[in-house]
């Protein structure tokens, strides 16, 4: 799947308000693409949108989604009309929302809201077909085939996101959307949840979009990651160039703000103050109120993505004024010295000042150390 510039607002008596603002990234095959971000980001509003599930008042007002079915043909998903849609979600695009228990229906056994997915999209299964597929999927999952018969309110947590996600793979899609499926559950479901996602990934070849505001999880399960901060993408780089070398100074304070189970003590920063209002943006970079090293021309100019060389020939995209010296043939250089220039300062703080040197990415969700 590839977006581009994509924009999406949400119209009212006010005016238009932006929730989305030029947001591009590429998902290839098998990949996870995790986007991060605190809440009133842009996410979930991301995430309605690829999927084309957004309802008025929102409105996709630019952009283009291409996506590339398996047989290499390419089809925009902005421009289908509604007997299209219905035959690309689920078959090819699907979503696991978030809050399995409000998401589920509370008056229908588990078994029947997966059977509702096969009997609208394969008229031609019969009964113990469609019987016999709800009980795989529930067995892909790890839920035993005896709760097929249960309602959602007789299922625990972590079974009930269990069962969104065989909903979501019921007609083995190409992409499934995942908007923050662990934030309600306890750490050892969460672990077992991701292992389950992960495992199903190898097995069945699906690329996932994971929506969370859980950096560790992130950092342990995507390939890529974006940050999102004001609707718009402020950082986006390989999982262990984001890790290690965080670029953005929103990146680099969501990092400070997670504690480690093991290694050497350090202080919690955190971030100062809210994310801003969509509605009443600052001038300039949005995050320029809470960045510890914003100058003069943050408050004029809003920053493009910058592409920034990372060692080993990798690269990372940070919005941030202070790589405006960066390019995709010339990068700004993370281990330059500091100097009194806020600019170069912040730029060596990316990477020698970075919070998790002495720890791996594994570290920050399980406590491990090497």
């Amino acid at each position: 799947m590839d977006v581009r510039n994509l924009r999406v607002e949400y119209v009212g008596e006010g005016g238009r308000t932006p929730a989305v603002s030029d947001v591009s990234f590429t998902l290839r095959r098998g990949e996870v693409l995790g986007i991060a971000g605190e809440s009133g980001s842009g996410k979930s509003t991301l995430a309605y949108a690829i999927t084309r599930l957004h309802k008025p008042p929102a409105e996709i007002s630019q952009g283009e989604i291409h996506y590339t079915k398996p047989d290499g043909s390419t089809v925009d998903v902005l421009a289908m009309d509604d007997t299209e849609l219905r035959e690309f979600r689920w078959e090819e695009l699907s979503i696991v929302f978030q809050s399995a228990m409000h998401a589920l229906n509370p008056v229908l056994r588990i078994g029947a809201q997966i059977e509702d997915v096969i009997v609208a999209h394969r008229p031609g299964m019969n009964a113990p077909e469609r019987a016999a597929r709800v009980i795989e999927l529930l067995g892909i999952v790890g839920i035993p085939a005896d709760r097929a018969n249960s309602y959602p309110h007789e299922l625990s947590g972590g079974m009930r996101q269990r069962a969104m996600i065989a909903v979501g793979l019921a007609l083995d899609p190409e992409i499934i959307v995942m908007d923050e499926p662990t934030t309600a559950l306890d750490v050892v479901i969460q672990r077992q949840i991701i292992e389950k996602i992960m495992e199903l990934k190898d097995r069945l070849g699906f690329s996932v979009v994971f929506i969370t505001h859980d950096l560790s999880l992130l950092i342990e399960l995507s390939d890529t990651i974006a940050v999102m901060y004001g609707g718009k993408v402020v950082e986006m780089a390989a999982a262990d160039d984001f890790y290690r070398r965080p670029q953005h100074p929103y990146s680099r304070g969501l990092l400070a703000s997670f504690p480690t189970l093991g290694g050497p003590k350090r202080e919690l920063t955190g971030i100062a103050g809210s994310p801003p209002d969509l509605r009443r943006l600052p001038s300039g970079c949005a995050f320029r109120p809470r960045c510890p090293h914003a100058f003069d021309a943050c408050a004029a100019q809003v920053p493009q993505l910058y592409r920034i060389g990372a060692p080993g020939g990798g690269s990372s995209l940070a919005a941030c004024l202070l790589h405006t010296d960066a390019s995709p043939d010339q990068a700004a250089d993370p281990a330059a010295d500091p100097a009194s220039d806020p600019k170069t300062d912040t730029a060596a703080a990316a990477g020698a000042g970075d919070p998790h040197s002495e720890t791996t990415p594994n570290e920050l969700a399980t406590g491990e150390t090497r």
